[in-house]
């Protein structure tokens, strides 16, 4: 017979258990702790919270006793049953230590800050408040007796920063992740597919919280009958796909996270409520975004103080984020081109190759590839 992995508030009981017995925590300290650790360790069963509590004791005493031999930390902490740890002996436990369980499942994914990412503020704060308000103030949507977001889809051209806004999202949260991009999940055998899905829910499920981040969704969702050749593939891995997305009550503290640049093609049962129901469009960046963004590139690079990064986003209307990067890497090129010992990108290195950056952008809106967008938004109502 199975035993199931603890649930979340099977583990913050347990994670209770253990603080009381091996620190003798008590009152607000405790269920402050218990929270922290409760909802960073889906996937630990009993041994491994222990081991998670024994990590921060250590790391308390090693930082008490730096001049010390860790032998002696350790016998230190063999014959200790109570101990003064602060949240950040948790914190360096929880990164340095996970379960095997945890790291069979679990998905790597780019770390990212919010201050990397420039621009888009209204869209960064909207996700924010759909995925970690109901994990951090689950009262709120209880009081109210609504249910919080199931998923959420982010469409846009490419390069505007969709997978680094969730990329982001994901490290602030440090929820467990699983991530796929569509195309890659498809298999030469029949049925596998289908069972690929089953199984990242299912590990979902048993990791929550946890977010299941999925790229290039049109490939995996596409409209039933937009390929016809594709001998009910498409059709059959759709259907599996909506039924592991229905039902929020059978995956509570899981949500998904789809990212498109052909909404178009994404068939429309998935994009109904209690499945993707949050659809957030991450356009071209506006001046503002276009200066914050620059900004953002210019803390990470050595840029000459002559470079003015207004006069780049007036001159920069059709570029993506993406394409923002592209004419500092350009510039920068240019300028060891120039001068192998460069120092620094000047303001000419990029008046160099601003103007082919923006041509190449500016050509993809006068081929209509932003039309799709307008489509979309007018079809689901979204203006």
């Amino acid at each position: 017979m199975a035993i199931p992995i603890p649930t979340m508030p099977e583990r913050a009981q347990l994670v209770k258990e253990i603080l009381q017995e091996e620190l003798d925590l008590e009152g607000e300290s405790l269920e402050k702790i218990t929270t922290q650790i409760s909802l960073r360790t889906s996937g630990y069963v009993a041994r491994d919270l222990k081991r998670l509590v024994r990590q921060a004791k250590l790391k308390s005493l090693r930082r008490r006793h730096e001049n010390q031999e860790e032998v002696d930390v350790a016998d230190k902490l063999a014959k200790l049953s109570l101990c003064v740890i602060d949240e950040g002996d948790f914190e360096y436990a929880l990164e340095t230590y996970r379960a095997p369980q945890q790291i069979e499942q679990g998905t790597t994914v780019p770390k990212r800050n919010w201050k990397e990412l420039g621009g888009y503020q209204a869209i960064k704060d909207r996700i924010r408040q759909a995925v970690l308000l109901p994990l951090q103030e689950p009262h709120l949507f209880t009081k109210l007796g609504v249910k919080p977001p199931s998923g959420l889809l982010l469409y846009g051209p490419s390069g505007s920063g969709k997978t680094a806004i969730v990329q982001a999202l994901i490290t602030e949260s440090k929820m467990n992740v699983l991530s796929i991009k569509g195309p890659e999940i498809f298999s030469k055998y029949l049925g596998e597919t289908e069972e690929k899905i089953r199984k990242l829910f299912n590990a979902a499920k048993r990791m929550a919280p946890c977010i299941i981040f999925i790229d290039e969704m049109d490939a995996i969702g596409s409209k039933r009958g937009l390929d016809d050749v594709s001998g009910g593939v498409n059709e059959r891995v759709l259907s599996t796909l909506l039924n592991e997305m229905d039902g929020v009550e059978g995956r509570q503290g899981v949500i998904v996270i789809g990212c498109t640049n052909r909404p178009d093609q994404i068939d429309d049962a998935i994009l109904r409520p209690g499945r993707l129901d949050q659809l957030i469009f991450v356009g071209l960046p506006t001046l503002e975004d276009r200066v914050d963004i620059i900004m953002a590139y210019m803390r990470r690079m050595s840029v000459f103080e002559d470079v003015d990064p207004e006069m780049i986003a007036k001159k920069t209307e059709f570029c993506t984020g993406a394409d923002l990067e592209n004419l500092f890497r350009e510039a920068g090129t240019l300028a060891l081109r120039k001068d192998m010992n460069a120092q620094y990108i000047r303001k000419e290195d990029i008046e160099d190759v601003i103007v082919n950056i923006c041509e190449r952008a500016e050509n993809q809106i006068l081929q209509g590839k932003l039309d799709i967008y307008e489509r979309f938004l007018h079809e689901h109502n979204l203006k």
